[in-house]
């Protein structure tokens, strides 16, 4: 093969692949309409893909909307609390000698700060459920966030089976997907045309 032939091969390669690219995203967004009305309209989660002779190809898995979360630190804090002991420090300026700490317990307990541990914090924070609650030492469910489930867009995630490359590779040398491909092509082709 020469020099030009090769380049050739490259540029039709690279304007192949962005009108496919192109035709994709179209057909993307166009699946996100459908998906989402799909999930708002009938509650479908995922969708299986599959050749017009049954092969699997894999699943549509639609998303949820985004899920907005507002927490009560207070609240949160108040649960850990509960749980876990008061970390007590001194204030920067204070020395760390366990001595002084007692004295100063004693003596000047205004210069003494409590504290609930990070890690604690951390671990609440990860805990709380979908319903926004943390439970409890004794098992109480206490409301600490307010979980807002925004609106479905349609957003969705393709997982192929493990034998969708090779099924369709050959429905396509087959001619079996021809027309879906021409589908996906033309609107990016004739959106290029000048």
């Amino acid at each position: 093969m020469n020099a030009k032939s090769t380049a050739l091969k490259v540029a039709a390669a690279k304007v192949l692949t962005d009108i496919v690219t192109a035709g994709y995203e179209g057909v993307r967004a166009d699946a996100e309409q459908a998906f989402g009305a799909a999930r708002r309209d009938t509650g479908a989660k995922t969708l299986d893909v599959a050749l017009p002779d049954g092969t699997s190809l894999g699943t549509i898995s639609i998303l949820a909307g985004p899920v907005e979360r507002k927490v009560n630190a207070s609240a949160v804090a108040a649960v850990v609390a509960q749980s876990e002991n008061l970390v007590e420090e001194l204030h920067p300026e204070a020395l760390a000698d366990p001595m002084l700490i007692e004295f100063v317990r004693d003596h000047m307990p205004h210069l003494l700060v409590s504290k609930l541990p990070d890690h604690a914090l951390k671990a609440a924070y990860k805990a709380i459920d979908k319903d926004g609650c943390l439970t409890s030492p004794d098992g109480e469910k206490v409301k600490v966030a307010e979980i807002t489930q925004g609106e479905v867009t349609g957003k969705f995630a393709y997982r192929p089976s493990k034998d969708a490359e090779a099924a369709i590779r050959k429905a396509w040398e087959q001619g079996d997907l021809q027309n879906l491909f021409t589908d996906l092509i033309r609107p990016a082709l004739e959106a290029g045309k000048s």
